[in-house]
Formats: C-alpha cells, sequence, structure tokens
C-alpha cells in the first residue's frame, strides 16, 4: 500500500541515507581495497546501471532523458569507461550540485514502494554513486574554470529546453513553471524572475562543490617544505 510522500518525512530522510551513504561506502571501500580488479568491475557494473536505468525509464515511462539528471546518468557510463574531462565536469557538478538538491527537495507525490518514488532514488543514487566514484576512485578532479565553464554550458542548454518546452508545451528543467513539490525555487521568485534569481544560486552551489578541492589544494601548499633559497 503506497503513501504519499511527505517532504522531510521519515521515508525521505531513510531513503536519502540510503542512496548517498550507499554511493560514499562504495566509493571508500574501492579505493581502500586498492585491487584494479574490483576497481574495473565496479566502474564497470555502474556504468551498465546506469544505461539499464534510463533505458527502462525511456521504454516504461516513454520520458525523454532532458532533465539535468537524465542527461547526468547518460554522461555517467562516458565518464566513468574514458575518464573524459569535460563529462566529469558536468557528471560533477551537475551530480553533486543538482542531484544531491533533487534529493533533498524531491519532485516526488506518492511515497514507498510505489515504483515512481524507487525509481527517483535509485537514479539520483547512481548519479552520485558515479560522480563520487570517478572523482574519488578515479580521482579526477574539477578546476576553478570547470565553475564557469559548466554554468555557461548550464545556460546555454537552458535556452534550448526553453525552446523545446515552448513548442510542445513540455517543462523540462522546470522553466516553464516550478515543480508541484517544495523546492529551492519556491524561495527565488515567482515565475519567470526566478529564471534570473537561479544563476547566482547556480554559482554558489557550484563553488561550493568545488570548495573540497580549493581546501585540499590551500593545505597541500601549506604542508609543502619551503623551496631552498
Amino acid at each position: 500500500m503506497t503513501t504519499e510522500f511527505v517532504t522531510f518525512g521519515l521515508q525521505h530522510a531513510i531513503a536519502t541515507t540510503v542512496v548517498v551513504g550507499a554511493g560514499i561506502g562504495l566509493c571508500c571501500a574501492v579505493r581502500s581495497a586498492s585491487s584494479a580488479r574490483l576497481e574495473r568491475a565496479v566502474r564497470w557494473g555502474l556504468a551498465i546501471a546506469c544505461i539499464a536505468y534510463e533505458g527502462i525509464e525511456l521504454v516504461l515511462l516513454g520520458v525523454l532523458p532532458f532533465h539535468l539528471c537524465d542527461l547526468s546518468i547518460l554522461i555517467a557510463p562516458v565518464v566513468l569507461l574514458t575518464a573524459s574531462r569535460v563529462g566529469f565536469e558536468l557528471l560533477y557538478f551537475w551530480g553533486i550540485g543538482g542531484a544531491l538538491q533533487a534529493l533533498i527537495t524531491p519532485a516526488v507525490v506518492t511515497g514507498f514502494p510505489a515504483p515512481i518514488c524507487i525509481a527517483f532514488f535509485l537514479g539520483h543514487g547512481l548519479i552520485i554513486a558515479g560522480a563520487l566514484y570517478a572523482a574519488v576512485v578515479m580521482r579526477l578532479r574539477p578546476t576553478p574554470r570547470s565553475i564557469l565553464r559548466v554554468w555557461l554550458i548550464t545556460i546555454g542548454y537552458g535556452l534550448v529546453m526553453l525552446g523545446v518546452n515552448a513548442v510542445f508545451g513540455t517543462n523540462y528543467l522546470f522553466i516553464m513553471r516550478p515543480p508541484p513539490t517544495p523546492s529551492i525555487l519556491d524561495l527565488l521568485g515567482p515565475w519567470p524572475w526566478y529564471l534570473l534569481t537561479l544563476q547566482p544560486v547556480i554559482l554558489v552551489v557550484f563553488s561550493l562543490c568545488y570548495l573540497p578541492y580549493f581546501a585540499r589544494d590551500r593545505w597541500s601548499r601549506r604542508a609543502s617544505p619551503a623551496p631552498p633559497r
């Protein structure tokens, strides 16, 4: 028997903790094992899982993969199997910054064990697992320029989706109206003004995603011995 999904309720807290914790635990386990065979098997397994998930969603639900999270699931296998630098930048910022925010304010109205609810958390969990795996295990990393590059790509893609939504009456990226469930857009003003106020928020979120690398670089420079004079 399914129930109404309550944002910030018990189901929400458990599901978010499980999918994020699973991604973190998987990455830590593979990295600590130091096994090339295990690393390759998990990497391929994640890639296949992402492809299978998006394929099933397309066939069963008829949903085209135009949302950023859907694109992230499609980009993840490319990054995991080719270590694409630009692909990783998109996966990292869209995955950590976007998918994590989607888990905090999920666009879900029906609770567990409804398939749509399970699919939502499974898909976003795969995105986060793929992004963390590429960063922690494969040791790919963004640069300060990555923030601006991904932001500009996001704006460009949003403009494309604006045209798609206008023609087909869709609401990809929630450009035409906010989702029916609570989200950060509720705090940014009415449509269409939230499209403008959202842009600095995106930059702040991307910057926060880069913060661990900034802190590590600062720490490394301080820990490095001074060159002899």
